[in-house]
C-alpha cells in the first residue's frame, strides 16, 4: 500500500504574504489599471467610458481598503495573543526557577558544611563530586534566568525610586551568572553620578544593558573588557536626559548599523524616548545611548514607610557577628534548619518565624539586630511584612536591617524587595560567605 504523506504546514508568514498580495495588492493594481483606462478615455474625448472605468476602479479599491482594515485588526489580535503567551511563559519559568532554587539552596549549603567536616579522603572525594554536581545544576538555572532576563517583560510596573549605581552594579552581577561570560570583564566607572535618585522603571534599564553586554561578549572571539560610564546631559519637559557610554577594548557589534528589526535594546531605548549611536576606532568599540528619566523629588511627609525609613539614621559597625541577635522568617522547615545550622554557631541568638504575621508579633516583643526575610510565605508574604515593619519603625525612630533571602531570582525581584524598605537582597542558592559579608556590611 503506497505511503501517504500529510501536506506540509504553510508558514504563517507565507499565508500573510499571500493574503496581502491577493486581497490588497492585486485589487489596488486593478483599480490603478481602471483609473489609467478612465484617464486615457477622457483624453480621447469619450463620454461614458471614463465614468464607467472610474466607477469600476472604486470597487477593487474599496475591497482593498476593507481587507487592509481587517488585516490591521487581525495583526493587533495576534500581537495581543503573543504578549499573553510571553507573559504565561515568563510565569512558568519564574515558578520553575523558584521551586528548583529552594532544594538547590539546601544542597549548596549542605555541601559547604559537609566540606568543612569530612576527614577521610574517600568522603572528601564524594563531597567534592556532590558539590561539583550541585554547581552544574546551579549554572543551568542561572542560564535560564539570564535567558529570561533578555526578553521583554509585558508586566506594567509602578514607579520605583532607584539610584543608577546599584542598578548598574546589580546588572553586572547578573551577567556573571552566565559562565560563558565569566572570562570577560565589565566595569562600571562611577564618578559620583550613581548616587542620583530617579523615579521610574529600573528594569527597562537593566534589560537594555543586559542585551547590549550579552551581544558584545557573545559576539567576540576572545576576552572582552567593557567599561560603562554615565552622565547627565540636560533637562527638558521635566525629564532628565541621561547618557550611557559602553566602551570595549575589542572590536564588537552591540546592535549593528542598519539592522532591522531592532533588537531588544534598540526597541527599549526608542520607547524610552532615547537615541543611540555606535562607532569603532581601531581595536576599540563604543556604544552611546541616551534615555529620558525622571528625577526623584524630595520625600514628602505623606510618603510610604519604605521611603521615609531611609531618613532614619542607622548605627553601623557597633556590633560584631558573634554579638548579633538574628530573626529568620522562613516557612520551609528544612530551609529553617539548614540556615540555623549555618548561622547559629556564629551569632549570639538565632530565632525563626514561619510567616510574616508571626515575624511581626515577634518583632513587637523582642529586639533583633537583623532580619533575614523570605518572600513567598503563607498568611503574610515577606514584602508585606517588611513594609509593615518599616511602618512600625517610624514611631520608634529605629531601623533594623532586613535582608531578603528568596528563591525569587528573576529580573525585577531585587527592586521589589528594595522598594518596600528591605536593605539588601540575596537569591537562592546562597553562598554562606556572601550572606555573611552582607550581614557584616549592615551591622
Amino acid at each position: 500500500m503506497p505511503k501517504t504523506s500529510n501536506p506540509a504546514a504553510i508558514p504563517h508568514s507565507d499565508l500573510l504574504t499571500g493574503r496581502i498580495r491577493n486581497r490588497i495588492l492585486m485589487p489596488v493594481a486593478v483599480a490603478l489599471l481602471m483609473a489609467i483606462i478612465a484617464l486615457s478615455a477622457a483624453l480621447a474625448g469619450l463620454m461614458y467610458t471614463p465614468l464607467v472605468a472610474g466607477f469600476l476602479a472604486l470597487i477593487p479599491l474599496v475591497m482593498a481598503l476593507y481587507e487592509l482594515r481587517r488585516l490591521i485588526t487581525d495583526s493587533r489580535a495576534i500581537i495581543s495573543e503573543l504578549a499573553s503567551i510571553a507573559e504565561k511563559n515568563e510565569e512558568v519559568i519564574n515558578s520553575f526557577s523558584h521551586k528548583i532554587r529552594e532544594p538547590l539552596n539546601n544542597l549548596v549549603l549542605l555541601g559547604n558544611m559537609l566540606n568543612e567536616t569530612t576527614t577521610s579522603p574517600k568522603q572528601q572525594e564524594l563531597v567534592e563530586t556532590f558539590v561539583a554536581s550541585t554547581g552544574s545544576m546551579v549554572e543551568v538555572v542561572n542560564e535560564l534566568t539570564m535567558e529570561t532576563a533578555g526578553n521583554i517583560t509585558f508586566e506594567r510596573r509602578g514607579e520605583i525610586r532607584f539610584r543608577l549605581g546599584p542598578i548598574i552594579k546589580d546588572t553586572i552581577e547578573l551577567m556573571k551568572l552566565n559562565r560563558r561570560h565569566e572570562q570577560s570583564l565589565v566595569v562600571y566607572d562611577d564618578r559620583g553620578e550613581g548616587v542620583t535618585e530617579y523615579k521610574g522603571d529600573p528594569i527597562i534599564l537593566k534589560q537594555i544593558l543586559i542585551d547590549l553586554l550579552s551581544a558584545a561578549i557573545s559576539g567576540a572571539s576572545g576576552k572582552v573588557n567593557v567599561r560603562i560610564q554615565v552622565r547627565e546631559t540636560g533637562e527638558r519637559d521635566g525629564m532628565q536626559k541621561v547618557e550611557f557610554t559602553l566602551s570595549s577594548d575589542y572590536p564588537v557589534v552591540f546592535i549593528g548599523e542598519g539592522r532591522q528589526p531592532y533588537p531588544l535594546a534598540g526597541r527599549l531605548i526608542h520607547d524610552s524616548g532615547g537615541t543611540w549611536q555606535e562607532t569603532g576606532a581601531g581595536a576599540e568599540s563604543y556604544f552611546l545611548f541616551t534615555i529620558n528619566m525622571k528625577r526623584a523629588g524630595k520625600i514628602e511627609h505623606h510618603a510610604a514607610a519604605s521611603t521615609l525609613i531611609k531618613g532614619i539614621p542607622v548605627e553601623k559597625g557597633s556590633k560584631e557577628l558573634k554579638d548579633l541577635s538574628i530573626l529568620l522568617v522562613e516557612d520551609n522547615p528544612i530551609n529553617q534548619r539548614i540556615t540555623q545550622l549555618m548561622l547559629e554557631p556564629l551569632v549570639r541568638r538565632f530565632e525563626t518565624a514561619r510567616t510574616g504575621k508571626e515575624a511581626l508579633d515577634m518583632f513587637g516583643t523582642s529586639r533583633y539586630d537583623l532580619i533575614l526575610m523570605d518572600v513567598q510565605m503563607p498568611v503574610m508574604n515577606g514584602l508585606v511584612a517588611a513594609e509593615k515593619i518599616r511602618g512600625l519603625e517610624l514611631s520608634t525612630r529605629m531601623h533594623i536591617p532586613i535582608i531578603a533571602i528568596t528563591a525569587n531570582a528573576m529580573l525585577g525581584d531585587r527592586e521589589q524587595c528594595l522598594a518596600v524598605g528591605m536593605d539588601d537582597y540575596i537569591s537562592k542558592p546562597i553562598e554562606p560567605e556572601v550572606l555573611i559579608e552582607k550581614i557584616k556590611a549592615l551591622i
